[in-house]
């Protein structure tokens, strides 16, 4: 699962270095371009819940392999296609691969993981981040190396991966939700605490993607206009993203033995401190303040998913679309909103904004609350 996470990442990961590409071949304008980044967004990231849903009412172990195998196929053809359509469709269908992987492939590391849920969640999550740090160096390598056509390289590795996943060994891909359990005496409160928890873990997670998209949209401008080079501006970008990656790993395996609540509300505590240190600073410290603000904005980033499946532990697939879709999707589309506040205030203080919208998500996490046989879920 974390190396078909990893690919099939990397190949929708692949489009900002092919984009540029087609716009020169197929004479599209700014427009056009952004169109095609947000149909993706919308087929990959906002229908998540739906295929999620679908998993949890019918067999669908095969979404797993061909959805690899479909994202990267879709993607493989992105550079032959000889029309701004086709490009639309492509990347449209690519998207529905990518809907289809996730929700279900988080079901099976959910079922494999064992009592180590929040590890498992982290290593697969993991790999999501990996591919997409490699989609740009896999797309500058196929296409600036071999021409717009070598997008078709993509299918290759898709198909070895997507046939070893169906050939293992194991019933991985056939497990399902735990069986409907019987109506109890209080299940209506119960019911009403699951629901209302899970809509506050949207919640913070929408929170967190807006600021998360929203740094990496704006920082390296904002470090351009501090008089830093915009190669800086990139490496430093980078930096917070590696910091993220790996706290988002040690996160997840660290609430297996604090509990999930207090990993967010830490996290997004620590957040704000790093953020206002980083905008005040200048200097070598910058590099630490990235790298810091980084790990705490996404060390909570696996803990939620697995909250949302222990939340609805019948419904895998819906939990896992609605934190890595819908909560995701709708969070980057804050980007926009943080631009029109920067357009109004300037992006000095839209970035003092951004840098507190964290605390409400502390203090969110505070009332969310799991079901579970043991008291220490609720530390």
């Amino acid at each position: 699962m974390f190396i078909g996470h990893i690919w099939v990442d990397a190949s929708q990961g692949i489009l900002p270095i092919v984009l540029p590409k087609l716009k020169e071949v197929l004479d599209l304008n700014y427009f056009e371009v952004g169109l095609v980044v947000t149909v993706l967004n919308l087929t990959s990231s906002v229908i998540q819940p739906i295929f999620g849903y679908i998993s949890d009412k019918i067999r669908t172990g095969w979404f797993v392999p061909v959805g690899i195998l479909w994202t990267a196929c879709m993607m493989g053809l992105l550079g032959w296609a000889p029309s701004y359509l086709s490009v639309v469709l492509l990347v449209g269908f690519a998207g529905l691969g990518t809907a289809a992987f996730h929700p279900r492939a988080m079901m099976v590391v959910y079922h494999v993981s064992g009592s180590r849920k929040g590890f498992g969640t982290a290593v697969f999550s993991t790999g999501g981040n990996i591919g997409f740090a490699l989609g740009p160096m896999v797309g500058g390598l196929l296409v600036l190396g071999f021409g717009l056509h070598a997008t078709i390289g993509l299918v290759g590795p898709g198909a070895l991966l997507a046939l070893t996943i169906f050939l293992w060994p194991g019933d991985f891909l056939q497990r399902e939700a735990p069986a409907k359990m019987a109506t109890k005496t209080g299940d209506e409160g119960l019911h009403s605490i699951l629901w209302g928890s899970l809509i506050l873990t949207c919640l913070i997670v929408t929170l967190r993607a807006w600021v998360y998209i929203s740094f990496m949209t704006y920082l390296p401008m904002f470090l351009q206009d501090q008089g830093l080079p915009l190669k800086t501006g990139s490496l430093m970008l980078t930096v917070f993203l590696a910091g993220g990656a790996a706290a988002g790993l040690y996160g997840g395996h660290l609430s297996d033995r604090v509990g999930r609540r207090r990993i967010i509300v830490v996290s997004m505590l620590l957040y704000p401190v790093f953020m206002s240190l980083m905008i005040l600073s200048s200097g070598p410290i910058l590099w630490f303040l990235a790298a810091a603000s980084g790990a705490a904005l996404l060390a909570s980033f696996s803990v939620t998913i697995v909250i949302a499946q222990e939340l609805l532990p019948r419904n895998l697939g819906l939990a896992s679309g609605l934190i890595l879709g819908l909560g995701f999707g709708m969070g980057g589309l804050g980007a926009a909103v943080s631009g029109w506040i920067a357009d109004m205030v300037g992006l000095y203080k839209t970035l003092w904004v951004l840098a507190l919208v964290p605390v409400l998500g502390s203090v969110i996490g505070a009332f969310i609350r799991t079901p579970s046989l043991s008291p220490s879920e609720f530390r």
